[in-house]
């Protein structure tokens, strides 16, 4: 992701990297998994904010905070200095997979919850570093992510330069 490779060249070696996690992806118990992380790739064009025209789309990367040990996410971002973001209650399915129930979407102070659990989904890990993060969610997107606390200056730098090849 960081040397600017194609969209395609950075699928393929998430594909390959995945082949891996065959044997379970990375666990979900591991210590590097809680934190704030940075997301600098993804297949989803919808999540990216590719579809939004340019003036409501992100600046710096979509953000999602994990919280294993209290089952919660929060996935974020900010656009024109509004902080958006949905909660999410998440609980283990496998080693390396989560339900994720998205119970609140806000955009900035303005915020509501969703009636029953038709907002859900799931999300696996396979690969985590200290650094970085392979996930893929269960409509089949792969995302890439760093780590807001070592990478947020080469995880704004690569998020620049990848949404500038739009």
């Amino acid at each position: 992701v960081e040397s600017g490779a194609s969209n395609d060249d950075i699928f393929k070696a998430v594909r390959e990297v995945e082949k891996f996690s065959i044997l379970g992806g990375a666990n979900l118990q591991n210590p590097l998994l809680p934190g704030n992380w940075l997301m600098v790739w993804t297949t989803s064009n919808s999540i990216a904010g590719k579809t939004r025209p340019k003036v409501f789309q992100t600046n710096t990367p979509p953000e999602q905070l994990i919280d294993m040990e209290n089952g919660r996410a929060v996935n974020a971002e900010t656009v024109l200095g509004i902080r958006n973001a949905v909660r999410a209650d998440i609980s283990p399915l496998t080693k390396n997979k989560v339900r994720v129930q998205f119970r609140e979407f806000s955009v900035g102070p303005i915020s509501f919850k969703p009636e029953g659990d038709k907002f859900r989904g799931e999300l696996s890990v396979s690969y985590l570093d200290e650094d970085m993060r392979i996930s893929r969610g269960d409509k089949g997107n792969a995302f890439v992510l760093l780590r807001e606390s070592t990478q947020r200056t080469a995880a704004d730098r690569i998020w620049k330069g990848w949404k500038e090849s739009w």
